[in-house]
């Protein structure tokens, strides 16, 4: 099997990370913005700032952020698992350059880090799909309903990785996962 992967609440939960990073941002530079909304993954809906200051945190704050976030509990685990039993695992990341120094290399160098394997990595992908069938993906990994109904749509099998921000999405009516061993769990079931 071919299996896909996103790196963003998909191998990392970031939620609590980017509140807490913004927090302190809001704090360092004496800002009167506060948290609003805990269950959207957008800084600009999490907090009352403007998008010109959402803008200005991510660009400093993100890159950092995003190379010290640790992956999520037995997903390293399962996708050394994975690569034993044959599977060919590629990481395919909405990371842009619009939004980092350098997409590619922050997220081979995260994933190295962690000590997650991968055969192959693909940066910017902000639609999916194409790529998706391009690489023949048995099954997608992903933290975004929109992007696993369209993968759905062309026959794809997809497991939703449950965060905050996608609790109460009802337009994906497929497999949702809490962690990483009830994708194993999946994973097994849907080897045959």
């Amino acid at each position: 099997m071919t299996i896909g992967i996103d790196i963003d609440d998909t191998l990392t939960f970031l939620h609590d990370i980017k509140i807490k990073t913004a927090q302190n941002y809001i704090s360092n530079h004496n800002l009167n913005f506060k948290l609003v909304r805990s269950d959207t993954h957008l800084f600009s809906e999490m907090f009352d700032w403007p998008a010109s200051e959402c803008d200005k945190f991510w660009f400093d704050e993100a890159d950092k952020m995003l190379s010290e976030v640790k992956p999520r509990v037995f997903a390293r685990e399962f996708i050394k698992k994975l690569k034993n039993l044959g599977h060919k695992i590629i990481i395919i990341t909405a990371r842009t350059k619009e939004w980092h120094k350098d997409p590619y290399q922050l997220s081979c160098d995260w994933l190295r880090k962690n000590n997650i394997y991968f055969d192959e990595l693909i940066v910017g992908c902000l639609d999916k799909t194409q790529i998706c069938i391009d690489k023949k993906i048995d099954v997608f990994i992903d933290d975004m309903p929109s992007t696993l109904v369209k993968l759905q749509n062309l026959g794809i099998k997809t497991i939703l990785i449950e965060n905050p921000h996608n609790k109460k999405q009802n337009i994906y009516k497929g497999t949702i996962a809490k962690d990483w061993q009830e994708v194993e769990t999946f994973i097994k079931s849907n080897q045959d």
